[in-house]
């Protein structure tokens, strides 16, 4: 995700993701490991299938949100401001991803719904959260408006199997 992302940014969006790290330089090198931890689990659990807009995609969603609030919380013991930044950069890759909007809305979603999620499993072990965020993806429900979110506000959301 981020790796990739970073290579195709143009020079306003590179300056854009150095200012919101410079804003926060103690959450970067954080976000980069929870980013990277998520592929690697994404990747071990579902294979490719988390690259498409299915419920494997949801998983990896709401989990890179909880890894991101983790690994921040080891720098800086402060719950909010970890959410709020998770929050933060995970808006800006949204904004920056080319993602049509149906897509598009579909992580941001998937994002927030992971941030709820952090509550119910902060203190549970990797192992616990992986299976916890695995049968929310099972549960998970299907969209085909940009709309039909707001009636799944705790729940995950796909577009397609």
């Amino acid at each position: 995700m981020l790796g990739g992302i970073l290579l195709k940014l143009d020079y306003k969006q590179l300056f854009s993701v150095a200012a919101l790290f410079l804003k926060n330089p103690l959450y970067a090198l954080p976000t980069f490991l929870a980013t990277k931890k998520c592929l690697a689990i994404a990747q071990k659990e579902f294979g490719d299938r988390h690259n498409l807009d299915n419920p494997p995609n949801a998983f990896r969603h709401a989990l890179w949100v909880n890894l991101i609030i983790r690994n921040c919380l080891k720098w800086k013991k402060n719950e909010e401001q970890a959410k709020k930044w998770a929050k933060t950069f995970t808006d800006w890759h949204e904004k920056f991803a080319p993602n049509k909007p149906l897509a598009r809305t579909m992580d941001l979603h998937n994002n927030q719904v992971g941030i709820f999620y952090y509550e119910q499993t902060k203190n549970l072990k990797m192992e616990d959260l992986i299976k916890f965020l695995k049968q929310t993806a099972k549960e998970a429900k299907q969209i085909t408006d940009v709309d039909d979110t707001k009636g799944f506000k705790k729940s995950l959301v796909y577009i397609s199997k």
